[in-house]
């Protein structure tokens, strides 16, 4: 636990203190934090309206992140664990963003890699991919916040993936048999479609 904590502490005070002070780095960091989640939403909505299984695309992901921040609400309850800045607050940059008060696991990267798993995980894979990069640069931009810990942000986004992993599976074995949908992520050559 002690390598986890030591290890938390260097990364959080490299990407905090990364840059000089100033407006220009954190409103770019207040940008990437925040509106990079409003990116990955218009991602999938922009499948749900442009590929012939859109509905499929939209009820994975949203259902997806759903599950994924319950379940990542339920665990900062028993979990939880204080912020850097709070933690810190001589040490660390803070740039204020909107923030519980518990600090792991990280809701934004909860939700963002919830969504991102529901479309990662099916048939456009490419665009599963841009996602994903899109959610790094923003859990980054948390950590370099001094908002989260870098275990925060990390173990929100495995939660995530898993919890999408998990459904994806089963939603794509049972919602057929449910006469909810065939689901088309096994055609092939599709996948190379992004």
């Amino acid at each position: 636990m002690q390598v986890i904590y030591h290890l938390d502490r260097q990364v959080l005070f490299f990407l905090n203190h990364l840059g000089a002070d100033g407006t220009a780095r954190e409103m770019l960091i207040r940008l990437v934090a925040t509106g990079v989640m409003f990116v990955l939403a218009a991602v999938v909505i922009y499948l749900a309206l442009s590929k012939p299984d859109g509905r499929q695309v939209l009820a994975r992901a949203f259902l997806s992140l759903l599950l994924a921040v319950v379940a990542g609400k339920m665990l900062g309850r028993t979990v939880g664990g204080d912020r850097p800045y709070v933690l810190f607050p001589d040490e660390v940059r803070h740039v204020e963003l909107i923030v519980r008060p518990a600090s792991f696991p990280s809701i934004h990267a909860v939700a963002a890699f919830g969504l991102t798993g529901g479309v990662l995980f099916g048939r456009y894979r490419g665009w599963g991919a841009l996602m994903l990069v899109l959610g790094l640069c923003m859990i980054t931009a948390r950590v370099a916040a001094g908002v989260h810990w870098p275990s925060d942000v990390l173990g929100g986004g495995v939660l995530a993936l898993g919890i999408a992993g998990v459904f994806v599976a089963l939603q794509s074995r049972y919602w057929p048999r449910l006469g909810l949908g065939r689901d088309q992520a096994a055609t092939v050559g599709d996948d190379a479609e992004a």
